[in-house]
């Protein structure tokens, strides 16, 4: 029998510290995002029914939202805010954070989910990013403009990914004029130029509703200040029943953010709501990011002591940590020298030594000169203040 004990499934991997750490906090960063616009925080099972025995890993976290709403949310006031942090498997394992917005169907929730997108991907320490917004029902409304017949048999074809923007202008019964509109449509990915675009050629008072809804909703993001990262693609395509939404990074094209309006996903459920929500995939910005963010360089003080300063330096220690420092004790006891090289070592920006209860060796590592020693007394130390926290 093969000992397995030092191997990994395939399609999952460990998580070493240097990456955890910046994990964590990008996922806390995010959690914070959520948080400040209202959403609630839940956790679903990791395992999901396949049929009614089979279980599998979960593909997503969207199904676990639309269980614990239509379980445990359905009866209260609308519009009902969640967000869940988890795991999935996707051929491989993956992290992902997801906000869902239920209960309600105007350009303003949709406008919200864009925005918070776009301020939790700012948030996470990606920068150079832009968002793709298409609109589902605006589209389906221009195929019932200028579609002279098989309508439904299209917006079908194209919801189940079996046509593709492209094949509307090459396989659909359409006139010249039609044609044209759709091809010069599937070039055009900008800002307001879109609805321009758009309004030169439509009639029907329908389509000119929607389109004023999707004007309104991109106003909304200028009014917001994040309209720099949303370019207007009508191409999009897919089983969503209003906008969709997909980002990515511009400097590798990786995918991270996808969503939209699934206002039919709660029938299966038993419920038949407003849905809407996206997920960021955390793997990607991970992968985007590397070891260069800066906000996780967060400098590490070392605490050492001699025999009669240990008791003052787990006191002192204690209140740094509830201050938010990072604090790491040493066990190399009545040896500065040693702590000194360890701390060198280890990239520590800084060591307190605690000589006794009255005396310290306030010690700086990493600063521009190559580190310096200064001896104190205890008493000089800038401490937090009580009850600080």
């Amino acid at each position: 029998m093969i000992d397995n004990k030092l191997q990994i499934p395939v399609g999952f991997r460990n998580i070493l510290p240097k990456e955890c750490n910046i994990k964590n906090e990008i996922l806390k960063r995010i959690s914070n995002e959520f948080l400040g616009y209202g959403y609630e925080p839940f956790e679903s099972p990791i395992l999901e029914y396949v049929d009614f025995e089979k279980t599998n890993m979960r593909y997503d976290l969207t199904l676990g939202a639309c269980r614990i709403f239509a379980t445990d949310f359905s009866k209260c006031d609308y519009p009902i805010r969640l967000y869940s942090l988890g795991n999935v498997f996707k051929h491989k394992e993956i992290t992902e954070a997801g906000a869902w917005l239920i209960g309600d169907n105007s350009f303003e929730s949709d406008a919200e989910a864009i925005i918070l997108a776009v301020k939790s991907i700012l948030k996470s320490g990606v920068k150079d990013f832009k968002i793709n917004v298409g609109n589902i029902k605006l589209l389906n409304a221009l195929l019932d403009e200028f579609l002279a017949s098989d309508k439904e048999s299209v917006k079908s074809s194209l919801a189940s990914g079996e046509y593709g923007f492209e094949d509307i202008a090459k396989k659909c019964d359409l006139s010249d004029s039609g044609k044209e509109f759709f091809k010069n449509l599937s070039k055009l990915v900008g800002k307001k130029e879109v609805f321009g675009y758009i309004k030169e050629h439509i009639k029907n008072e329908d389509t000119i509703k929607i389109l004023d809804e999707f004007e309104n909703l991109y106003e909304t993001l200028v009014i917001n200040g994040v309209e720099r990262y949303v370019y207007l693609d009508l191409k999009m395509v897919g089983c969503y029943t209003g906008i969709v939404f997909k980002g990515y990074e511009v400097n590798t094209e990786y995918e991270i953010v996808s969503g939209g309006r699934q206002d039919n996903i709660l029938i299966d459920f038993g419920k038949d709501v407003p849905f809407l929500g996206f997920v960021i995939n955390i793997n990607n910005i991970l992968s985007i990011l590397g070891t260069r963010p800066h906000f996780i360089n967060k400098p590490k003080t070392l605490i050492a002591w001699s025999d009669k300063g240990r008791k003052t330096a787990y006191d002192i220690g204690s209140k740094y940590r509830q201050n938010g420092m990072i604090v790491q004790n040493s066990f190399i006891t009545n040896d500065f020298d040693k702590n000194f090289e360890y701390a060198k070592k280890n990239n520590i920006a800084h060591m307190l030594y605690f000589v006794d209860n009255e005396n310290i060796k306030v010690v700086s590592l990493l600063d521009e000169m190559g580190g310096y020693t200064v001896d104190a007394k205890i008493s000089d130390l800038v401490l937090p203040e009580k009850g600080e926290v």
